[in-house]
């Protein structure tokens, strides 16, 4: 209070100091005639205390005690407590307001100095308007009660505006509070930059608001790009067509920044509004290396069930033979088992050079034992040193006759052949079942990531030929399918060139093997037609 009133003192003393008519008054004969009228008019018209006017011998020109008119400031004295000094600083051309004891008591005072034309040349003399304490702090007890009352008002209604205020600011935070929002925010942090999978998430407006490490690492990213459009970044996102249509778009494979990416998309839905959309970003790549060795594993857990069912049965009958005492049946039996599995053993090695191949063919034997099917490698299968294609070609091989086996499984014939051999630098490999082929118009879809004319028994479906394309294509060759009799699906990679110490060449393509095998086909083909 004691602050704005110094503040309105020293306006008004500016306001009197520029007055025309007191800076000509200075010059009349009788100063105070015209200057002491208009300084009681000022003081009653602002509510001043007083307003006094003096020259630079500090002689009153005004006063609101008449008998001090014309007497100096130091007349009567100064009490004790006040600065003599504030009387002197005006007369050199400061302005200040100070809080001071006086004639009439102790006042609040603002001292101007008055110049003697608006150039502000020479000072003639100081004006000085102040404001009692006394009056001012007695109006202030008077209102104290008022004050008290609007300042509980407005404490209470501040008090039900906030609780009202945070009431919904709480709701829209779900009920947490600050700590718990915090803690959910770095723990969101930490889960955004700890998986495996790209997350880039959008507003509204397609402005992107979150990207984790993974996502920038798999589409090339720069950091600050939240809040850009994500047309602009991402072009092949797919989110805008997310936030347009509101549906969600599962395991879509697309090319992005020169990468195979498997996308998923969904709109983000908040009490029904929607608010934005979020996809996630899988190397196709990866997945389909997880998925390989994922096969490897089912492979080689099927053989080994397999082989035991088949070695168990075989057990139990040879020990009901023993047990009725026929043991020339139970050593027939033992020698006959024996011969067909020393048959596979020692047959394919010497046409097959590849032992990871080998094993695969042996263990599918086994499997196709077990499911009733008639299983055999093709007479014409003659395949040297696979020159780094070993684990391609036992992936794409043991797909294929796991998709024969599915193929003939319920057919009144299961039968399933598979050829593996080389020509012209190439290595071929076919798979033949009796199953009921590919209908054509499905023919173009049949390698499709999800696709499959199989049900859900047995698990997910529509993987295995789809990686037997990548796979394929990867190493530069090729897959194809056509129906004969059943599916017949053959697979042509390119033979790696391997040399010896020498430097020379042993890739194995040699004219006169060319010519046997395809006298070996020409064989078969009259064989399959005489039959």
């Amino acid at each position: 209070v004691e602050e704005q009133a110094g503040e309105r003192a020293l306006g008004i003393a500016q306001a009197v100091s520029l007055m025309p008519v007191i800076r000509e008054a200075f010059g009349e004969p009788d100063p105070p005639a015209t200057i002491q009228p208009l300084a009681e008019a000022v003081k009653q018209a602002a509510g001043l205390s007083f307003v006094v006017v003096s020259n630079r011998d500090m002689i009153r020109y005004s006063h609101p005690n008449p008998e001090l008119i014309g007497r100096s400031l130091k007349d009567p004295p100064p009490p004790e407590g006040a600065i003599p000094e504030d009387d002197q600083r005006p007369l050199n051309g400061e302005s200040l307001v100070v809080q001071e004891d006086g004639s009439l008591g102790r006042s609040i005072r603002a001292k101007v100095p008055i110049y003697s034309d608006p150039s502000h040349a020479s000072v003639i003399g100081a004006v000085s308007v102040g404001i009692l304490v006394a009056p001012l702090q007695d109006r202030l007890a008077a209102r104290l009660p008022e004050l008290a009352g609007s300042t509980l008002l407005a404490l209470l209604l501040g008090s039900g505006v906030s609780f009202l205020l945070s009431r919904h600011i709480k709701g829209q935070m779900l009920g947490l509070e600050p700590a718990e929002i915090a803690a959910l925010f770095e723990q969101r942090e930490a889960m955004l930059h700890g998986i495996r999978e790209g997350v880039v998430a959008v507003d509204r407006a397609g402005q992107i608001t979150v990207v984790n490490d993974e996502a920038r690492r798999l589409l090339g990213l720069p950091q600050g790009i939240e809040g850009w459009p994500v047309r602009e970044v991402i072009p092949d996102s797919g989110l805008p067509r997310v936030l347009r249509s509101g549906k969600a778009e599962a395991d879509q494979s697309t090319q992005l920044n020169g990468r195979a990416i498997v996308v998923s998309r969904i709109p983000v839905r908040i009490r029904d509004r929607l608010v934005g959309a979020i996809a996630t970003f899988r190397d196709q790549t990866e997945l389909e290396e997880l998925a390989r060795e994922l096969q490897g594993a089912r492979s080689y857990a099927d053989t080994l069930r397999a082989q035991s069912h088949e070695f168990v049965n075989k057990l139990h009958t040879i020990a009901g033979m023993l047990e009725l005492g026929w043991h020339d049946q139970a050593v027939a039996l033992i020698t006959q088992a024996t011969r067909e599995q020393q048959q596979w053993i020692d047959d394919l090695p010497a046409r097959i050079a590849d032992p990871r191949l080998v094993a695969l063919l042996v263990g599918k034997a086994s499997v196709a034992s077990e499911r009733g099917i008639t299983f055999s490698v093709s007479s014409r299968s003659r395949l040297g040193p696979t020159n780094g294609l070993s684990e391609v070609l036992a992936t794409v091989t043991g797909n294929l006759l796991e998709n024969a086996f599915d193929a003939v499984e319920g057919q009144p014939r299961r039968e399933v052949t598979v050829s593996l051999r080389e020509r012209d630098g190439e290595i071929l490999a076919e798979v033949r079942d009796s199953g009921p082929g590919v209908p054509r118009p499905l023919i173009g879809r049949i390698f499709e990531t999800g696709f499959s004319t199989k049900g859900t028994r047995h698990g997910p479906r529509g993987l295995g030929l789809a990686l037997v394309k990548r796979l394929v294509t990867q190493h530069g060759g090729e897959v194809s399918v056509r129906n004969d009799g059943g599916a017949v699906f053959t697979v042509r990679l390119r033979k790696k060139v391997a040399t010896d110490a020498s430097g020379f060449s042993r890739e194995t393509t040699a004219t006169a093997r060319d010519a046997d095998l395809r006298a070996d086909d020409e064989l078969e083909a009259r064989i399959a037609k005489g039959g």
